[in-house]
């Protein structure tokens, strides 16, 4: 099976060894660059997704079962919790391949302004079925905010 001319293979090893000391200095300044403008948005970000998986157990305390009209000696209230986690493990593998062909920017965007969507869902739902079904759909779109590798 022969290779397409313009395939080339190359390790992470060729870009390191043959650069110069201006291409070192340009690539600290750019990492530098992206530390400084991404990592605060990822931060704030993470730190919404902690302050999130919280707010089922605040919404408990301050009456989510009687609201919903669960009962509270049942597993409703694990039901709910369970409910994000399957699709948040599922997911995680498949998101990292949409991941390598949808650009982050959009893959990311996406997903977050979904997340957003089924979180302010999730405060207005009616019904135990609509909470399960929130949190699934947090869990979905939540297993591509951190990607693996």
């Amino acid at each position: 099976m022969s290779k397409h001319p313009t395939d080339v293979e190359c390790s992470s090893d060729d870009f390191t060894t043959h650069s110069t000391p201006a291409e070192k200095s340009l690539e600290r300044k750019l990492l530098l660059k992206l530390d400084f403008h991404v990592m605060p948005i990822l931060f704030l970000l993470f730190l919404i997704s902690f302050v999130d998986r919280s707010n089922l157990a605040n919404a408990r305390i301050e009456g989510l079962e009687k609201s919903l009209h669960m009962n509270p000696k049942g597993n409703g209230y694990n039901i709910a919790l369970f409910s994000f986690t399957i699709p948040f493990v599922l997911f995680e593998v498949p998101s990292n391949i949409v991941l390598k062909k949808v650009p982050p920017m959009i893959w990311l965007g996406g997903i977050m302004i979904c997340w957003g969507l089924c979180t302010m869902g999730q405060g207005l739902t009616q019904n135990f079925g609509g909470l399960v079904t929130c949190r699934a759909l947090m869990g979905f779109f939540e297993s591509g905010f951190v990607p693996g590798k």
